[in-house]
């Protein structure tokens, strides 16, 4: 009875070393975790594989794992206070970790966008970061970045609202040089006209050391009891 409850520790505390800013998640199976959720709708979402609830209740700006065995799975994300659901079939593989995002479309559709990344390729010296704007209370965020290449802040895009298709090929990747990405997000006032004064005074600032052809992904979420927090992927 002990191994099981160390294993799920280990999982934990894994997962919460990921990032500086984690909200642990609710998970229902041990193991190798092979799928990861992200919740970036403003529901709790109850996930099922093939048939089973396999994480229950997920909160809204929270992400879990879950450990289905390898091969192709149906998958359904059923939003506690929402009429609608998503349908969709995964294939999972032990030892790699595929990640969807729960969103709501432009017309209020729940939908499973897929964040795995298979199209963009690193060149040998440079790195690759990419931001996605998965905080559906938030309002349109500012978000600014220097990169190892270029010093002067400069913003991601504006205006830079939720993004109900955060699927690769609608939120890029941007490309430098090796070395230390700076990206910081803030909540935009009403009168903001995209300038970056409020870069020496983001809430969220995230400094990304990276290697030859090594890339990373920043989900900016919804934080519990009012405005946003990040993840690293």
């Amino acid at each position: 009875m002990r191994i099981p409850a160390l294993v799920s520790i280990a999982v934990l505390g894994a997962i919460a070393a990921c990032s500086s800013d984690t909200t642990l998640p609710t998970c229902c199976t041990t193991g190798n975790p092979s799928l990861r959720v992200v919740n970036a709708i403003t529901s709790p979402v109850d996930v099922l594989i093939d048939g089973s609830v396999a994480i229950a209740a997920l909160a809204p700006g929270a992400i879990a794992t879950t450990a289905p065995p390898s091969g192709s799975h149906a998958l359904v994300l059923r939003p506690t206070q929402l009429a609608s659901s998503a349908s969709r079939s995964i294939t999972t593989t032990d030892g790699s970790l595929a990640t969807v995002a729960v969103v709501l479309s432009a017309t209020g559709v729940v939908q499973g966008a897929s964040l795995d990344d298979t199209n963009s390729v690193v060149p040998a010296g440079a790195t690759k970061v990419r931001v996605l704007h998965l905080a559906p209370n938030a309002g349109t965020i500012q978000v600014f970045r220097t990169q190892p290449d270029f010093q002067t802040p400069i913003a991601w895009q504006f205006p830079f609202n939720y993004q109900s298709d955060p699927t690769p090929l609608s939120a890029p990747f941007y490309q430098s040089t090796v070395g230390t990405w700076e990206i910081r997000v803030w909540q935009t006032p009403p009168d903001s006209s995209g300038s970056s004064s409020g870069w020496a005074s983001a809430p969220i600032k995230i400094q990304i050391p990276l290697a030859s052809g090594q890339k990373k992904t920043v989900m900016i979420l919804d934080k519990p009891g009012g405005g946003i927090r990040y993840e690293l992927m």
